[in-house]
């Protein structure tokens, strides 16, 4: 049986872009882009693929710690066939 999971990092930029950060946000968007297009084609085949879109800055001893974004990688990896959510917003 195939099965196997790719989880990929975006950031907030890929839901709200400025027009200072635009050569960021495009590359966001396009690995949100690319994680849902590619999710569509390998769910077939059993591989989960989705994305943990980080909407803040990742500092320790907040709610944007390293520890607390992680537990989000592991709900998405251990999501049951049928289940599986193609991205996390964690803002």
């Amino acid at each position: 049986q195939q099965r196997g999971t790719i989880l990929f990092t975006g950031g907030g930029l890929a839901l709200d872009p400025y027009a200072q950060y635009a050569s960021l946000a495009i590359g966001k968007a396009g690995l949100r882009s690319l994680t849902y297009t590619l999710g569509a084609e390998l769910e077939p085949q059993g591989i989960h693929v989705a994305t943990v879109t980080i909407a803040g800055t990742v500092q320790p001893g907040t709610f944007f710690a390293p520890d607390l974004i992680a537990e989000q990688y592991w709900n998405l990896h251990t999501q049951a066939p049928g289940t599986w959510q193609r991205e996390i917003v964690y803002r």
